[in-house]
């Protein structure tokens, strides 16, 4: 995924899963992501991986609470979106 980015939406996933800490500092470093207006934060191609893994996680942790939440279903879009 070159040139990839974490736009507002897959990073509440990511921060909804990962809620205490799990997230690579280069990712909260950022800042506050709350606004969906927000920008994407870039990644290097030394972090791609690490992300793809982390939002495969978010994934697998969020298709296991499917329902009619509009978050979790926003999120795991969000999710499956920068997977595919």
């Amino acid at each position: 995924m070159p040139g990839c980015a974490v736009p507002a939406d897959l990073y509440a996933a990511l921060q909804v899963c990962f809620p205490h800490g799990g997230l690579a500092g280069w990712l909260t470093a950022a800042g506050p992501r709350c606004g969906t207006g927000a920008s994407p934060i870039r990644v290097g191609a030394d972090q791609e991986d690490e992300l793809a893994n982390l939002v495969t996680l978010a994934l697998w942790e969020l298709l296991q609470d499917l329902g009619d939440d509009p978050f979790t279903n926003l999120f795991t879009a969000a999710c499956a979106r920068h997977l595919s």
